[in-house]
């Protein structure tokens, strides 16, 4: 019988699209030089020079862009980061300068609601203030630096994070971990793990293509996962490199990072048959990347053990992971008084609770992960302490 209509197909924007300009690029690689991991599909679909999504000048955050992240939903968020960079300059002993990084920053809402914060709330700091912005996008810079133009602080844009440990103050990093180029890989009915590489299809389109896994060190970190047949999971061997990054750009202070994990067990279980790799495009769900190639965003969810093993390494120090929403709330979220610039009338106050509810939801924004990492001179953070035994 014929197979079911796909309820897609009357939805504009989830029917096949037509080969991308990169997809076309990334075919025509494939054909030349053989299939492809999916780490470097990826990283080619999020961050080619030109034609990436990342890159490619298009809006990407916001609500005229694909997705919004907690930034953009109400500046509690950046007040909370706000709290926690005082924090930090109060432990550090209030140095003359404290740097305030920001490392994908978006469309600038977290650094504009954190700066609106401490000028407001924290005058001492204020005046010891510099930001930086690490962004590779020079259409996001500009759109940026229109947003945060007026402040009266030292601002500056990198393209990326600056090493050798000259930062001292707060790195923080919204999303950035999910965002990394995976492997894939897929139990089968042998008992072995296979690499889901990117070939093409009889027609040209992209298909996965099992093979060999690329690098022992895939295999390392999937050791004890009792996968169920034809189970897929994801793998990202760049993380640990990133953490290198991060800690080797920090001086004194900490880092916070958000982003979407499951502990090992959690994230490699078997019920969780096709993955955590998603798509979004015009704030809409999927789970096919090899659509819209270079105009969707591809996010996979992070290992939290790895995460933690791998920061011991670099020499961080991280106090308990917390949810978002428990996290802003041992922050006063709730609490908090609503700016007056927002406005007064009732239809913006129960917009704004409504955000306020979306942050904190534990079955969407709220379930982001807050990672707080200690490097030197810092011994907790507001919001992540350790829970009284």
């Amino acid at each position: 019988m014929p197979s079911a209509p796909d309820p897609a197909d009357s939805d504009p924007f989830h029917l096949p699209s037509a080969p991308t300009p990169l997809a076309r690029t990334i075919a025509e690689q494939i054909r030349s030089t053989g299939p492809i991991t999916f780490a470097d599909f990826m990283q080619r679909a999020l961050y080619d020079p030109t034609l990436g999504y990342y890159r490619s000048g298009r809006t990407t955050v916001g609500r005229e862009g694909d997705f919004l992240t907690s930034p953009e939903l109400h500046p509690v968020f950046g007040y909370a980061v706000a709290m926690s960079a005082a924090s930090i300059w109060d432990q550090l002993r209030r140095p003359p300068v404290f740097d305030l990084v920001d490392v994908g920053p978006g469309t600038g809402a977290l650094i504009a609601a954190a700066a609106h914060w401490i000028e407001t709330q924290r005058s001492d700091l204020w005046r010891a203030l510099r930001i930086t912005l690490v962004e590779l996008s020079e259409a996001a810079q500009a759109s940026q630096r229109k947003r945060l133009g007026n402040l009266s602080v030292p601002l500056e844009w990198l393209p990326e994070l600056p090493q050798g440990g000259n930062l001292n103050g707060l790195i923080v990093a919204n999303e950035l971990l999910d965002a990394q180029p995976v492997h894939r890989l897929q139990w089968n009915a042998e008992g072995d793990w296979q690499e889901l590489f990117v070939g093409l299809d009889g027609e040209g389109g992209f298909r996965d293509q099992p093979g060999a896994p690329s690098h022992p060190a895939l295999l390392r970190r999937l050791k004890g996962v009792a996968a169920a047949e034809g189970q897929v999971v994801e793998v990202c061997a760049l993380l640990p490199g990133l953490l290198v990054s991060l800690s080797a750009s920090i001086g004194m202070g900490a880092l916070l990072l958000f982003d979407y994990g499951y502990e090992h067990d959690q994230l490699y279980a078997p019920h969780r048959r096709e993955g955590t790799l998603m798509t979004f495009r015009v704030h809409t769900p999927g789970d096919d990347p090899y659509r819209w190639v270079g105009e969707q965003d591809i996010t996979c969810h992070i290992d939290l053990d790895f995460m933690l093993g791998s920061t011991r390494a670099v020499g961080l120090r991280a106090l308990p992971f917390r949810s978002q929403a428990e996290w802003l709330l041992r922050m006063g979220a709730l609490d908090s008084t609503l700016p007056t610039e927002l406005g007064s009338h009732l239809d913006d106050q129960l917009a704004q609770r409504r955000a306020l509810e979306r942050l904190t939801d534990p079955a969407g924004l709220g379930r982001i992960q807050v990672m707080g990492l200690r490097a030197e001179g810092v011994e907790s953070l507001p919001g992540l302490e350790p829970d009284e035994s």
